[in-house]
Formats: C-alpha cells, sequence, structure tokens
C-alpha cells in the first residue's frame, strides 16, 4: 500500500494538477505542430524535387531537338548522357511524334515498362503533353516527367535553351517527346532527415516548454502552497487531504472567523465613537481658542502693515525734504521763463497801441499835405518800433512762457507720483517713464559735477506700483549722488532677460566695505554723518522689491564705487494686498 502513496500524493496535490495538465496540453501543441512543420518541409522538399525534374527534363528536350529531327542515334548519346550523368537520374528515353520510341538508356530495369506496353495510355499522355506543354508523376520509387520536343521554324536566341525568354516565341513544330525518371532515393532521404531534425528540435522545445512549464507554476503556486502547508501544519492533515477540498474548508472557517472579528471590531468602533465624539469636543474648543488668536494676529499685522506705510511715507516725507531745494530751484527757472517776457510782452503791446491810435488818426483825416505828413509819420513810427519783426518776438516769447508753464506742470506731475499713498493698485508701467520722473527730485546741489548716463534697453512695461518703484529708484540715486560727494558719474542701464526686468544703478563712489555690504539693508544703517540720513531708505527699499517679488543685487569695491541691481519681474506671480483691496 506505501508503494502507491507518492501517486496518491500527486493525485491529491494542487500543483500537481496544474502541472500535469500544463504539460498535457503542452505536448498536443507539440505533437501538432511537430505534424505540420513536417508536412510543409516535405511539400516545400518535394516541390523543389519537382521543379529540378522539370527543368532536367525541358534541357534534355532542347538538347535532342536536332537528333530527333534527323533520328540519328549518335546523336542522342552525348545529351542523354550528359542527363544521366545526375545521380538520380535513372532513365531517359526520346520519341518521336508519332510515339515511337527512338532512343532510350536507362541505369536500373524500366520504370516505363508499364507505359511502354499499353499504347492507349502512352497516346493519352501524348495528348496531355500537347495540351498542357508538360507532365509529371510520381511512384512510390520515383518521379517520372515529360517534356514536347519542338523544332523552332525560325532562328531563337541561345539562351533560350536554358533559360525561359520574355520574348515573342518562335514559330516551332512538334517532332517528339522526351521522358525523364528520377529517383526517390535521395528524396526519401531528405524526408528522413526532415524528420529527424525536426523530430529532434520538437524534443528539445518540449522539453524546455515543459521544464520553463513546471517551474512557472512552481513560482506561481508557491505563495498557495506556503499557505497549504501551514493550514496543514495547523490541522494536523498533512498528506492525507486533497488540497482544494482543505483549502475550501479552511476558507470557510476563515470566513466564519472573519465574521466575529467583524462583530469584535464593530463592539470596540461604538466604544472608540464615544471616545472620538469626547476628542472632537476637545479639538473644538482648541480651534475656537485658535481663531481667537489668530484673530488678535491678524489686527496686530493690520497694525504693522500700517505702521510700516506710515514708515515709508515718513521716508518719502523725509526725502522731499531733501529734494525740496532743486524742486524750489526747477520752480524758479520755470517762473523766470514766464517773469522775464512780461516786460517786453507788456512794451510791446504799448507800441501796438500807439500804432493803431495813428491809424485811427489817420482814417478820421480828410485828403491833403497834413494826411501825407500823418502817413510819413506813421511809417517813422513803424520803423522806430521795428513792426517787421514785432510778431517774430511775440512767438518768442510765448514760447518762453509755455516753456515755463509746461516745466512747471511736470515737476507738480513727478511730485504727485512720487508722494502717491496706499491707494495705489498694481498696473502696467514704463520703467524708463518712472526712472526718468524720478531724477528731477535728486538733491540739486548734490548732482552739480555729477554726470547721469542713460543706457535704456528694449524692455516691457512692467506691473508694480508705480509710487513704490519711484521711491526705490529715488533712495538708490540719492545714495549714488552722495556717495561721489559732487564729482563722478552715474550710468543707468535696463534690459530684459528670462522674464525679467534688470535695472543697475552705477556709480563711481567712495564705495561700501566688504563687511558692512549685508548690513545696508537693515533698519536703521547708515554711514552717513549725524542728520543726513535716517537708515530707513534701503531697508523700505528692500521691503518694496519683496513686496514685488523681485530682488536687489549690491556689489562693492571700496574706492570704485557701486553697483545696485534691481530686478522686477514683468508681473508679479501674486500681488500683495493693498489697504484698499
Amino acid at each position: 500500500m506505501n508503494r502507491w502513496r507518492p501517486f496518491h500524493r500527486i493525485r491529491e496535490s494542487f500543483v500537481a494538477k496544474i502541472s500535469l495538465t500544463l504539460i498535457s496540453v503542452v505536448l498536443v501543441l507539440a505533437f501538432l505542430f511537430d505534424l505540420m512543420l513536417i508536412r510543409l518541409q516535405q511539400k516545400a522538399y518535394e516541390d523543389e524535387n519537382i521543379k529540378h525534374g522539370l527543368s532536367l527534363v525541358r534541357l534534355l528536350a532542347q538538347s535532342v531537338r536536332i537528333a530527333v529531327f534527323s533520328e540519328n542515334k549518335q546523336d542522342f548519346i552525348m545529351p542523354v548522357n550528359s542527363i544521366l550523368g545526375h545521380d538520380d537520374v535513372v532513365e531517359a528515353d526520346i520519341f518521336n511524334n508519332e510515339g515511337a520510341m527512338l532512343f532510350s538508356r536507362k541505369k536500373q530495369e524500366n520504370s516505363l515498362a508499364q507505359i511502354l506496353d499499353n499504347p492507349e495510355h502512352l497516346a493519352s499522355i501524348f495528348k496531355n503533353i500537347k495540351e498542357a506543354g508538360e507532365m509529371h508523376w510520381q511512384t512510390p520509387n520515383s518521379f517520372i516527367f515529360w517534356w514536347p520536343v519542338y523544332f523552332n521554324t525560325s532562328p531563337s536566341s541561345d539562351e533560350s535553351l536554358y533559360f525561359e525568354m520574355d520574348d515573342e516565341p518562335p514559330a516551332r513544330e512538334l517532332i517528339g517527346y522526351a521522358a525523364l525518371v528520377i529517383s526517390k532515393q535521395s528524396f526519401s532521404e531528405g524526408v528522413r532527415n526532415i524528420l529527424i531534425n525536426t523530430g529532434f528540435i520538437v524534443v528539445c522545445f518540449l522539453s524546455v516548454g515543459i521544464f520553463m512549464s513546471f517551474v512557472v507554476v512552481r513560482r506561481m503556486t508557491r505563495p498557495l502552497s506556503n499557505i497549504l502547508q501551514k493550514v496543514k501544519e495547523n490541522t494536523g492533515s498533512a498528506g492525507v487531504r486533497d488540497d482544494l477540498s482543505l483549502l475550501s474548508e479552511t476558507y470557510g472557517g476563515m470566513i466564519q472567523e472573519l465574521e466575529q472579528s467583524f462583530e469584535t471590531i464593530k463592539e470596540l468602533k461604538d466604544g472608540l465613537e464615544v471616545k472620538v465624539s469626547e476628542r472632537t469636543r476637545e479639538l473644538s474648543d482648541r480651534q475656537t481658542q485658535l481663531e481667537k488668536a489668530n484673530l488678535k494676529l491678524s489686527e496686530t499685522l493690520a497694525k504693522l502693515q500700517e505702521a510700516q506705510q506710515q514708515l515709508v511715507q515718513s521716508e518719502k516725507m523725509a526725502a522731499m525734504g531733501q529734494m525740496v531745494a532743486g524742486v524750489a530751484h526747477e520752480i524758479n527757472n520755470s517762473v523766470n521763463f514766464i517773469s522775464g517776457a512780461l516786460p517786453s510782452v507788456k512794451r510791446l503791446l504799448g507800441d501796438l497801441k500807439e500804432l493803431l491810435a495813428s491809424y485811427e488818426e489817420l482814417e478820421q483825416m480828410p485828403n491833403g499835405d497834413d494826411r501825407g505828413r500823418d502817413i510819413a509819420a506813421i511809417q517813422a513810427l513803424k520803423n522806430e518800433i521795428e513792426f517787421a519783426e514785432i510778431f517774430t518776438t511775440f512767438e518768442q516769447l510765448l514760447a518762453n512762457i509755455d516753456e515755463g508753464t509746461t516745466r512747471t506742470t511736470r515737476i507738480i506731475k513727478d511730485l504727485k507720483i512720487f508722494t502717491r499713498q496706499g491707494a495705489e493698485k498694481f498696473k502696467q508701467a514704463d520703467i524708463h517713464s518712472i526712472i526718468d520722473s524720478s531724477i528731477p527730485f535728486i538733491d540739486s546741489k548734490l548732482l552739480k559735477g555729477v554726470e547721469i548716463r542713460k543706457e535704456y534697453g528694449d524692455i516691457e512695461p512692467v506691473t508694480c506700483l508705480a509710487g513704490r518703484i519711484s521711491q526705490v529708484f529715488l533712495n538708490i540715486m540719492q545714495n549714488a549722488v552722495q556717495a561721489m560727494n559732487g564729482k563722478g558719474t552715474l550710468n543707468i542701464r535696463t534690459w530684459q532677460e528670462n522674464g525679467q526686468v534688470h535695472i543697475s544703478f552705477i556709480d563711481t563712489g567712495c564705495g561700501i566695505e566688504k563687511d558692512l555690504i549685508n548690513r545696508v539693508f537693515d533698519p536703521f544703517f547708515t554711514t552717513k554723518e549725524v542728520g543726513k540720513g535716517s537708515g530707513l531708505g534701503l531697508g523700505i527699499s528692500y521691503d518694496i522689491i519683496k513686496q514685488h517679488s523681485g530682488r536687489i543685487n549690491v556689489t562693492s569695491k571700496v574706492g570704485q564705487g557701486s553697483v545696485f541691481e534691481v530686478i522686477l519681474p514683468l508681473s508679479p506671480p501674486i500681488f500683495p494686498m493693498t489697504r484698499e483691496s
């Protein structure tokens, strides 16, 4: 009984069942594939032999045309022996068009004996050859091929003896038939080799397939086998029960245990809901406290923002105090244009009134000698007041007055932009216009001896707070001019790169020491004398640029000057909140 136990185990094993099923399918498929492959190769080999035989019999028919035409047996010997020189060719026969044999030579017993002894059968063969152009069949031991022998009544090329030509066939006359018998010995050996080689290949692939199937099944079922092994160890039924039955029973028991576990989980969940409710109330209370704290923080932040706004505005006012003298000087120059032109205008108006009065008296005077003297007097008056140039002088004086009013208007406009406060909103602005409108507010006393050079590039408008950006530019330029002490050059360059606008202020001032560069943006930090600066300008400028999602880079060398580069995005990713918004 024990000797049958391994087979019983295989029958009960889940892995063995899958393996045997898969191997059986592989065997059946391999057998069918082997049959199909052998049949295809055998058919291809047979077609190749038939094609070869037809080529030989056609060559024979072409070679014996003259011999058939002359019926001279000596002419048959050489072409027939040449064909019989092939190993598998065992017989060659030549007939005339009436069916009489002209020549025959063979290596073995007559394979066409039955055909030659039956004239009716032979006649039917000749008839079929006339209709089809060729004829072949095979016996258990040989292939038999027939081909008609034609004699061309018109000349043909030598190539047509060995190759099929596409030219129009020449006129020809049927004069006989050629028969060729080829042994199947080599063909049978070739078929046998095909069977052996194909069988060997299929066996190799089959062995590999069975091995791979076994490996794949083992790997795919390894987790399931491990589970079954654990189940058998726990239930004490190892090697006794069918794997599938054991797995089914175990699965049913697991479902029952899961149901019991779900009941336990439900009881625990009900208890947890009470605890979660208590924790939720505690979290709600803490959330309320956090909201109150956030509200206080928001109020504090609003106060800080208001204080910052006041600080910014106070810095503006401080800067305005420094530029009042320059603005007053500019306005005074504009007023001088107007006041300088007014006396000349009054004088010209008086001369015109006197001339017009003389013309009125002349119109009321009768014709006579007195009228002629008055006309001469008027002409002398016109020459005296230079009447021909009086309107040109008027135009020049009016142009001076217009220039004065234009300058005053521009100064007032720039002053409004600079002093604009919290209501300003983000909008597109021309950086070049902002720079140009900020330059007039630099202290005019400091500008004496300082040359400002502008190298403006081709840049797009920037979305910004124009008033605050103007304050940044003014702070940087004011510091640069102060650092040059009334002598030097301030270069202002702009360019656009990677969606950002670069504004570079390059001065030839005293420079900043290396250990102080990192502190220039700190609030209340200044290297100026007491009373000449609060130390807030660059700190506020830094905050304004950060508000625009930009940055300020500083490089400096003592004794050579400093470079302040402001970098602004064309459009800030997030617009900071203003008071009004």
